[in-house]
């Protein structure tokens, strides 16, 4: 410790280390090689701290044994309950977040964003040799396991299972894989592991080893660099990215889902399960009858009944406003958690959604009007609330002495003297500069593992300029390929070598697709510049790999997934309220939109016999080409007979009449 390192060395985790976490899981073996933890004391405002993890193997199994425990069932759902609540109330505090920061655009250099900004600067993290394996005996009538070992994931459908051998045998075969290493240039000449080389074989590698390249900068604060170059510039690289996946490994996922669900479902019916052994004379059917009577009953009826009693409500009515006092006490900075725990747990989620914000706005109506209190009703105020208690800044400042102070704020690029001085930046400055770039993402469903089923590149940039929050995000999608299974034989019962290509693309020069979108765009006056452009893309329909792909993801029976089901909208639910918020607040203050769109056809071919060949009939659906541009003089493009923003062209229209003035003459019309 007096040298700034902890090491610990050959650790054994306990198999009940998981049980407090609430994961189905259950820990077989668990061993620790080595972990390092450097904390430079003498220098810890300019020397980087390390952490070195070396060697973790984790052997789980799915927890079957479900016992009914009151105080983890009440605590279990007060956790969900707030966690709904603060999710709410984050929610808000976003919106107003995003309202404040449109009335005050520039940034504030606060002491705890350059704290967490130096923390992070000078923090080094090194992990090798981590081997996770779950191994599964019970969801399937044969074992299964699934690995994660040195970024891959696989997953054997059909394996002998681990869990009969002792502790140390399987911290040896976990190890004995650690060695698995991916070189780009000798992976498909000559693969370094034989252990490796058999996996290939069998085709259980859902994710390949990766190899990525990342490249992290960040450079001092904008102000002491003189804005020459961005805070925090990254560039991740990732040369190749191999997904694979076949039938049997989907066939298993389904079936561990639908085993959690189904444990998730025992768990919440479990106090009832007396009912099934009560009478073992009574016949079975009866008896699984008087369960679900019972936890019907319990669950979904009675709980909806008594809310509509005389007493209930009454004693509701009294738990919301002694909660809603509590809980402004607790505004001013006056605890009383025991009390508030206790009534938050009776009172459902949407009544104390409510009762906190009402709360929230009695108090700051309450702090606005202080604002015309005299001195000594603040200082009143002041000492009733004790708010330097709970004021973490305040306790992180005076815990430090002079000198303490000044090294620290010295090395983070801070200054105490104008701690609420806004920072102006130059309209052009970048401060963020993030580069993604995939080389090769290669997906592989139906067919053996290298065949390229379907392989794309592109690339993303995000980049920020502080000056008024300005974002510009680049999507690129170079390539885009998809290859179908071999057929068999051709139309003159000759062996077809090559395989269908599904998608392709023509224009090899050009990028595929071309995605940008920038808030105030430094070159033009508009408020938002929306920017897409593809080249002309073409769908081959063949009819075998169509088919092949129906049957890998059509589970041979019905899996009831209600809550991937319901974890699912949730998160579906969070997202669409976010996204309409901020296309609702975006689209208020949008006075200019610049807006270039051109989509060339999308087109595609459906072959007679279900292979596409060259002297095959075919039916084309072409679905056209789609242009759109913003910002054109709509005076000078209403006087032309044509042009590509005419929805519909202008059409002539010529009317003449005629009167006869001579009615004898019949002749005439």
């Amino acid at each position: 410790m007096n040298a700034g390192d902890i090491i610990l060395e050959n650790v054994h985790l306990k198999t009940n280390t998981l049980n407090d976490f609430n994961v189905p899981l259950e820990i077989i073996t668990g061993y620790l090689e080595k972990l390092r933890i450097h904390i430079p004391w003498k220098h810890l405002y300019t020397h980087p701290a390390k952490i070195e993890l070396d060697g973790f193997y984790l052997l789980v199994t799915p927890k079957t044994d479900v016992n009914y425990d009151v105080e983890r069932k009440e605590k279990e759902e007060y956790k969900s309950k707030m966690k709904q609540v603060k999710k709410v109330e984050e929610f808000r505090r976003e919106r107003e977040l995003f309202e404040k920061n449109k009335q005050s655009p520039h940034h504030k250099d606060t002491f705890f964003e350059r704290l967490q900004f130096h923390i992070l600067r000078n923090l080094e993290i090194e992990i090798n040799n981590i081997h996770i394996a779950y191994d599964d005996k019970i969801t399937k009538s044969y074992p299964f396991q699934s690995q994660i070992n040195n970024l891959s994931i696989y997953w054997n459908p059909n394996i002998k299972s681990r869990l009969d051998l002792s502790k140390q045998d399987i911290i040896d075969d976990l190890k004995s894989i650690k060695q698995l290493k991916y070189s780009k240039t000798s992976f498909s000449e000559n693969f370094f592991s034989s252990r490796l080389n058999s996996l290939l074989k069998i085709n259980v590698l859902v994710l390949q080893p990766l190899n990525c390249q990342a490249k992290l900068k960040m450079a001092k604060t904008a102000q002491e660099q003189d804005f020459e170059e961005a805070v925090l510039a990254t560039d991740i690289d990732f040369e190749d990215i191999y997904l694979n996946i076949n039938r049997n490994q989907y066939s298993n996922l389904l079936d561990v889902l639908e085993f959690q669900d189904y444990l998730n479902m025992k768990s919440k019916y479990i106090q009832y399960y007396t009912i099934l052994n009560d009478n073992p004379y009574e016949r079975p059917s009866l008896r699984r009858w008087k369960f679900a009577y019972t936890a019907i009953l319990n669950e979904h009826v009675r709980s909806r009944l008594v809310t509509f009693k005389w007493e209930v409500i009454k004693e509701n009515l009294n738990r919301y406003k002694e909660y809603r006092e509590i809980y402004l006490q607790q505004l001013n900075h006056h605890k009383n958690e025991k009390r508030a725990q206790e009534l938050e747990k009776q009172i459902d989620l949407f009544n104390l959604i409510y009762i906190r914000r009402t709360a929230q706005i009695q108090y700051a109506k309450k702090k606005i009007e202080e604002k015309d209190l005299s001195w000594s009703d603040k200082l009143v105020n002041w000492w009733n609330s004790n708010s330097n208690q709970d004021n973490t800044e305040f306790k992180f400042n005076d815990s430090l002495s002079m000198e303490e102070k000044t090294k620290l704020y010295q090395a983070i690029g801070y200054k105490d003297d104008q701690p609420s001085q806004q920072l102006y930046y130059p309209e052009e400055y970048i401060d963020i500069d993030v580069s993604l770039k995939l080389s090769l993402i290669e997906i592989n469903i139906w067919s053996l593992i290298h065949q390229n089923d379907l392989h794309a590149n592109g690339q993303l940039e995000f980049q920020r300029r502080p000056a008024r929050d300005d974002i510009q995000l680049v999507i690129d999608l170079n390539s885009l390929e998809m290859s179908g299974i071999d057929s068999e034989l051709n139309n003159e019962n000759e062996l077809n070598l090559s395989r269908p290509l599904l998608i392709q693309s023509f224009n090899q020069t050009n990028k595929l697709l071309h995605i940008e979108f920038e808030t105030n765009p430094l070159n033009t006056k508009s408020d938002y510049r929306i920017q897409a452009k593809s080249q002309l893309l073409q769908i081959n329909y063949h009819a075998m790999t169509i088919n092949k792909l129906i049957e890998c993801f059509l589970p041979d029976r019905h899996h009831d997934l209600e809550g991937i089901k319901e974890a699912a909208y949730s998160i579906y639910i969070d997202i669409k309220h976010r996204t309409q918020f901020l296309v609702n607040e975006n689209l208020k203050k949008i006075k200019d939109l610049d807006i270039n769109i051109d989509l060339q056809s999308i087109y595609f071919i459906v072959p007679e016999h279900g292979f596409y060949q060259s002297s095959s009939s075919i039916i084309c659906l072409d679905l056209g080409r789609f242009m759109f541009k913003g910002d054109e003089n709509w005076i000078d493009l209403r006087l032309q007979e044509d042009s590509p923003s005419h929805l519909i062209k202008p059409i002539a229209l010529t009317l003449d009449l005629g009167k006869l003035i001579h009615i004898e003459n019949n002749k005439l019309p």
